[in-house]
């Protein structure tokens, strides 16, 4: 085995997956890198390492299967501190050497899965021999990459001891690129207060208990009188109905609801958004979710749901585009939440499922639009 060869290969690959294509590197063991990324529900992790032999193709393939029982293993041990809904791995072999059995394609064919199919364990092999990549059915990013990798027929351009100095370099770049992109992150859960949502949560108990004070939060008159939105006054003009309905609550399980998912929700996103953001995000997705409701409901309706919705809509956006730090820590339990909204909306009687998936909507299109403007200043810049 070119041990030369096999240590660039590997080295060189990952730090072009981690800088480029948003993986970040797990582990160094003994020349085997362990590579992850996190997309919304699913995450992929990924082993460059080298090809091993066997005195036949049957011995080499059972030495293969053992590596992927270890695997296995090792995957559920971690996806159970750190739970998605899809874990999928690759072992990405490197043959530096003529002197194996199984072919590419026999390798590529292997597999492992759990019961249900939420893990899952397939193989490839770079052939730096043949300068060919045999890749898995499992969607790699950065495949593209690997295929143009294995087919370059250039010497490794460090000498052996040089080379390991270029490593240790490239393994702190990675290590810091990861570092890089989840610092923000990190700062945020490190800081405490939301002045914002706590203001928010204030104002709705001030509001129920003065709708309680006044004739009671479930009168519909005390609701029309205090601002719910009633489609026949905002049809005459009074417009304002479109967000005063997000400060009223119908009853107390409904204010204790809202409650409790506005505190579990608000706090980390208005840390790390800022409070001015995080305002227009909730005024924006309360907005949205009202008006969905007037345009598609024309019962009487009152709540903070829809805004909190929006909450959701925007942690579903940074789930998705931001998952090395959103989808890390609250992938697993947003999709999960969501879920069981929507359940609960389809379930429970009286709840105006058209302000919820109306303020989920608002907020992902918040979130998407800030993105967007983002990305013009910066390269306006």
């Amino acid at each position: 085995m070119n041990v030369h060869e096999l240590n660039y290969a590997i080295w060189a690959i990952a730090r072009e997956l981690v800088h480029h294509h948003r993986y970040s590197l797990m582990d160094n063991d003994e020349g085997m890198l362990t590579l992850k990324r996190r997309d919304g529900i699913r995450v992929t992790y990924l082993y460059l390492m080298p090809l091993v032999y066997g005195q036949s193709a049957e011995q080499q393939e059972a030495e293969i299967r053992e590596q992927f029982a270890h695997s296995m293993d090792w995957m559920k041990m971690v996806g159970f501190r750190r739970p998605a809904l899809v874990h999928r791995m690759v072992h990405l072999y490197i043959r530096t050497d003529a002197g194996y059995q199984m072919s590419g394609e026999q390798i590529a064919s292997l597999h492992l899965s759990s019961l249900t199919e939420s893990h899952r364990i397939e193989a490839g092999l770079i052939d730096l021999v043949d300068n060919r990549a045999v890749l898995p059915q499992i969607v790699i990013p950065g495949a593209e990459f690997i295929q143009q990798f294995a087919a370059r027929s250039e010497p490794v351009p460090y000498d052996e001891t040089r080379l390991y100095e270029v490593i240790d370099v490239w393994h702190g770049e990675m290590l810091r690129a990861h570092q890089e992109r989840v610092e923000p992150f990190e700062e945020a859960g490190r800081k405490r207060g939301a002045p914002l949502t706590f203001a928010f949560v204030a104002i709705n108990v001030v509001v129920w208990l003065l709708m309680t004070y006044y004739g009671g939060s479930t009168n519909t008159a005390t609701l029309i009188q205090f601002g719910a939105k009633y489609a026949p006054l905002i049809d005459e003009g009074e417009y304002w109905r479109l967000v005063t309905p997000m400060f009223l609550h119908i009853g107390g399980l409904h204010l204790w609801f809202n409650t409790v998912s506005l505190l579990s929700l608000g706090g980390r996103i208005e840390r790390v958004l800022g409070s001015g953001t995080f305002f227009l995000l909730y005024m924006t997705a309360g907005i949205v979710g009202n008006l969905s409701s007037y345009w598609f409901s024309p019962s009487i309706s009152a709540g903070a749901s829809g805004a909190i919705f929006g909450l959701m809509g925007a942690l579903l956006y940074l789930t998705v585009k931001e998952p090395d730090t959103w989808g890390e820590m609250m992938g697993f339990s947003i999709y999960s939440g969501l879920v069981m909204n929507v359940i609960l909306g389809f379930v429970v009687p009286g709840i105006d499922n058209y302000a919820h998936f109306g303020g989920l909507v608002g907020g992902y299109l918040f979130m998407a639009a800030r993105a967007l403007l983002t990305k013009k200043e910066a390269a306006a810049s």
